[in-house]
């Protein structure tokens, strides 16, 4: 029998919960490891094959120590945070990222497989600012020395093969979560109707008075759970606006069987992700994984696909008037609910990942 190759997954910054899908996509070819950081070990699901280190932002040189025991190190994390720098801490940070980054590039360029969340991170002619281009080139430079990538949906892995100017690599796509035929959760039997409002609680970058707007006719027959980290600093004046509503938040850490939990209890999600940040253009979000992996419909912006990659499950939107009314389709009953998965499943993604990486 032959020998399977072997695969790192490593995740330090904070997309702790996907390394589990990833965990499933790959072990079915390949001998799998998870390397996270100790601290948030506790996220990750799985039983088995779990390295954990206490070197969160230090934890390429653990990569550099122990990669040489593995085929590919897929970086569910990509070094590029903050967007570009602006104070010391940001500075600090970005420097540190580039310098451990090059480092291991030394070591391992042919087995990186990295995962491009922001297109505006890596292409330094999406920005006008001289100053921020100057950042973001050495990025695209180190970018440049890779083999492999992996965006979050096929219209940002379309853009990425356009513009990244190098012959030969490989890339393919990978979702944030998926749907697992194998997990089946009971619908609820609500009293009011509910609406599960995605993505951390930041009025910079959800468009909430959209949806203040549009429910307001509806209060009495709807409820609406936040399904986002809530932070005291960003959080307290949009939940104080909507104090009138039934709503369901959780103000300590919103833990993956929070999420599961508060999910399992919604009719319907909502993304209220603003154009003005890049959704759909540059930026990925993760809204359409979470409603894949809650077997929930979805309403969200038409500019967030705009290839219309998830209509099977999702319900778009272009402006308050679209969303007002298709709200009152829903609650009406004029419009049916029947979310369909199939093409997102789990097991039917992983043999397109593989052939498309040609690993």
């Amino acid at each position: 029998m032959k020998k399977k190759k072997k695969i790192l997954i490593v995740e330090n910054l904070m997309h702790f919960w996907q390394v589990d899908d990833l965990f499933k996509i790959f072990s079915k070819n390949f001998e799998c490891h998870v390397l996270l950081p100790k601290k948030f070990r506790y996220i990750s699901k799985l039983k088995r094959n779990v390295i954990t280190s206490s070197l969160r932002y230090l934890m390429y040189l653990r990569v550099i120590l122990i990669g040489k025991k593995y085929d590919y190190i897929y970086l569910c994390s990509s070094p590029e945070y903050p967007d570009y720098p602006n104070n010391l801490k940001s500075f600090i940070i970005y420097f540190q990222q580039l310098i451990f980054f090059l480092i291991l590039i030394v070591f391992y360029k042919k087995k990186i497989i990295c995962y491009v969340r922001g297109l505006h991170r890596i292409f330094p002619d999406v920005h006008k600012s001289f100053l921020i281009k100057s950042y973001i080139y050495p990025r695209y430079l180190l970018f440049r020395s890779l083999n492999y990538f992996a965006c979050e949906n096929k219209n940002l892995t379309n853009i990425f093969r356009k513009k990244f100017k190098k012959n030969f690599f490989k890339i393919t796509t990978i979702y944030t979560r998926y749907f697992d035929k194998r997990l089946s959760y009971k619908k609820k039997n609500n009293k009011n109707f509910v609406i599960g409002v995605l993505g951390g609680i930041d009025s910079s970058r959800k468009n909430y008075n959209l949806l203040y707007k549009s429910l307001l006719n509806f209060k009495k027959e709807i409820k609406i759970i936040f399904l986002g980290k809530f932070d005291k600093n960003l959080s307290g004046d949009v939940i104080k606006n909507f104090n009138t509503f039934r709503i369901e938040f959780k103000k300590k850490t919103l833990t993956e069987k929070d999420f599961l939990n508060f999910g399992k209890k919604c009719d319907i999600l909502i993304s209220l992700n603003r154009r003005e940040k890049l959704y759909g253009r540059y930026k990925g979000t993760g809204s359409f994984g979470d409603a894949m992996y809650l077997q929930k419909p979805l309403i969200a912006p038409l500019f967030a696909d705009p290839i219309n990659e998830f209509k099977d499950f999702t319900f778009y939107y272009k402006n308050s008037v679209d969303l007002n009314s298709l709200i009152k389709k829903i609650l009406k009953k004029n419009t049916i609910l029947k979310p369909n998965f199939k093409k997102f499943e789990i097991s039917y993604s992983t043999k397109r990942i593989v052939d498309d990486l040609r690993l």
